[in-house]
């Protein structure tokens, strides 16, 4: 499915909000050029504001946006659900239904923003914003830029503060208002799981100074992973997300266990913990969620090209192949200077696509 078709189109984001739950500030990330913060349903006054008030931070938010739903596509491509949200009824999923797949998203669009706008910063892109900071001595001579045994922290980092910070007070202005929903409090705990884990990925990176390539001084900054690492990373902690519940009593989350095994077990109902007496530390890391996930056969997968993965992509409802001729360059070589020139060679070029 292409890019611009990723999201869904207004009318189900208005259908959608006579939920408990929802916000819409997601569609940001569509493609159609129309789409700004004036046109687009659900959004709250502060967002409204903050879209007025810094239009140079909001171009690379929806860029961080669009990044992060095209990376979450790509994640799940060999799946039934391939984080599409414009198909009826369980595409939807994310919007709706509080399953481990909404977790994902939302976790990946928090980051994919803040990514975004620590990038723009670092390259002085936002007037907004600069440099973000190194690791600094305990001296206060140096407060910006200090020597190791073997580099000099210099340069200009990606600014992961500003990124989150702004991410935060646009991202999750609605869940913060609805604090006390369940949706809310899973939505806002997998937005920091996401900030939280490109943070800490954050890498250095480093340039040597010198006569002739030698490395007499190192500099290095801190950089944010590639986005598609960080992609990689976070759907490992979709595969061990935990299913969680809201007590009725206290409103206190608890990691579901699976049932235990003998009446001892029930009686004591050791088997349900609170997230907190668990191990906070741990729990800040890992992605929660509400309800299991639907049945995502139940979308209708019909043209959909397959890959060679269409035993599980179809559901197996079967599929269909197609065996096309098509033109491509091959034979290419570099002629002095400066051009590459190429044959054109015949290619039989097959595709699957489910029945």
């Amino acid at each position: 499915m292409r890019r611009s078709h990723l999201f869904a189109p207004i009318s189900i984001c208005i259908l959608l909000s006579m939920l408990p739950v929802l916000d819409c500030w997601w569609m940001l990330s569509n493609d159609d050029a129309s789409m700004s913060c004036a046109t687009v349903p659900g959004l709250s006054a502060q967002q409204r504001r903050m879209c007025r008030e810094h239009p140079q931070v909001i171009k690379y938010l929806v860029g961080g946006l669009r990044t992060a739903l095209y990376e979450c596509q790509n994640a799940f491509k060999t799946e039934a659900w391939n984080c599409t949200l414009d198909a009826p009824g369980v595409g939807t999923a994310p919007l709706k239904i509080a399953s481990k797949e909404s977790a994902y998203v939302y976790a990946i669009s928090a980051a994919g923003v803040s990514h975004a706008l620590s990038k723009a910063c670092s390259k002085g892109l936002i007037n907004e914003c600069g440099c973000g900071d190194h690791p600094t001595s305990t001296s206060t001579l140096l407060p910006h830029s200090y020597e190791t045994k073997d580099f000099i922290w210099s340069g200009c980092s990606d600014n992961v503060k500003f990124g989150n910070q702004f991410g935060r007070r646009f991202v999750d202005q609605y869940d913060k208002q609805h604090s006390e929903q369940p949706r809310s409090k899973m939505n806002l705990h997998n937005n920091r799981v996401g900030r939280r884990i490109l943070t800490s990925a954050m890498r250095k990176e480093c340039k040597c100074h010198g006569v002739s390539g030698s490395c007499v001084t190192k500099t290095c900054w801190k950089v944010v992973p590639k986005f598609d690492e960080f992609a990689a990373k976070l759907l490992q902690k979709y595969q061990a997300a935990q299913h969680v519940e809201i007590s009725e009593k206290d409103q206190k989350m608890f990691v579901r266990r699976s049932a235990p095994k003998n009446e001892q077990q029930m009686r004591s109902e050791r088997y349900l913990k609170p997230v907190e007496h668990i191990s906070k530390d741990a729990m800040k890391n890992e992605l929660i969620y509400l309800e299991t996930s639907p049945n995502y056969c139940a979308i209708d997968v019909k043209d959909r090209e397959c890959g060679e993965n269409c035993r599980q992509i179809c559901c197996g409802r079967g599929w269909r192949t197609t065996r096309e001729i098509v033109d491509e360059p091959c034979h290419c070589q570099f002629v002095w200077c400066c051009e590459v020139k190429c044959k054109t060679c015949k290619k039989l070029q097959e595709k699957n696509y489910c029945l």
